[in-house]
């Protein structure tokens, strides 16, 4: 966002889904006026939180388009993050066959 101060339409239009902004406008128009200031301050940090993360993974695609294909060391696999991964996949696996009994 600009330096402008965020406004209602202004958040409505940076969510880029339109569920999303659907539940926006609901909650907006739903929220008894008193409890209006906290409905509002909660949806412009989500946005604000959405913002940064599509700011951040559009900076890790210019990496990946303008480098050498490669994303900065501090992204790239580990053995940690492998090991991690997966006991993660197994834990999911194991969690679908209880599901599935």
């Amino acid at each position: 966002m600009s330096d402008q101060p965020w406004t209602i339409d202004s958040l409505a239009h940076a969510l880029p889904h339109p569920d999303q902004r659907q539940q926006f406008w609901r909650d907006v128009n739903l929220t008894p006026v008193d409890q209006l200031p906290e409905t509002i301050a909660r949806w412009q940090q989500h946005v604000e939180r959405l913002q940064e993360a599509l700011a951040h993974a559009e900076r890790l695609r210019g990496c990946t388009e303008h480098g050498d294909g490669q994303l900065p060391p501090e992204y790239r696999e580990t053995p940690r993050s492998q090991a991690a991964w997966e006991q993660w996949e197994q834990q999911m696996r194991q969690q679908q066959g209880h599901s599935a009994a």
